[in-house]
């Protein structure tokens, strides 16, 4: 249930994750972000992350796994307050067949114009079932589910319009 779409800059790992939650929560509450319906959220923070990372690194048992937890979801296209990826928007229909990234055993179908897939007789949102496939593999992060899956070997992402002329 996040304000906003969103794209994964750090993933880290702590001992303790109610103290880590407490300390993060008191250094940044002057940077509570505002959804776009002027709801103060909870649990983000707007024009902060620079410094949020490096106060994340430098907390006792925090561990960076950006690296391993992202790897091949991250999304570095730097926009902010873009509209939402849908199926319609990349010009795919439903029935189309996609795969994971780097598995390609690994198909669903989509199944609405929006953001729903069929995958092993499930449907659910891309990203929900790109977060449980994910969590099969061992990595514990929500993804973009855009990001996870190819077209004809092209990141879904890929494929919106704004991203045509991107390398």
């Amino acid at each position: 249930n996040v304000p906003e779409d969103f794209g994964y800059l750090a993933v880290f790992e702590c001992d303790d994750v109610d103290w880590v939650e407490k300390k993060v929560h008191d250094q940044f509450a002057e940077f509570r972000h505002y959804s776009s319906s002027k709801r103060k959220t909870e649990f983000f923070w707007s024009g902060c992350i620079e410094k949020a990372i490096s106060y994340a690194k430098d907390l006792k048992g925090v561990s960076d796994k950006t690296n391993i937890e992202t790897e091949g979801v991250v999304d570095d296209t730097g926009s902010k307050n873009r509209p939402r990826t849908t199926f319609e928007m990349i010009g795919l229909e439903v029935g189309t067949e996609i795969h994971w990234y780097n598995d390609k055993s690994i198909t669903a179908v989509v199944a609405d114009s929006i953001n729903e897939i069929s995958y092993n007789g499930k449907n659910g949102s891309i990203s929900s079932i790109a977060t449980e496939i994910n969590a099969s593999k061992g990595r514990k992060s929500k993804v973009n589910g855009f990001l996870c899956f190819k077209c004809n070997d092209i990141r879904l992402f890929k494929l919106r319009p704004d991203q045509q002329d991107k390398e």
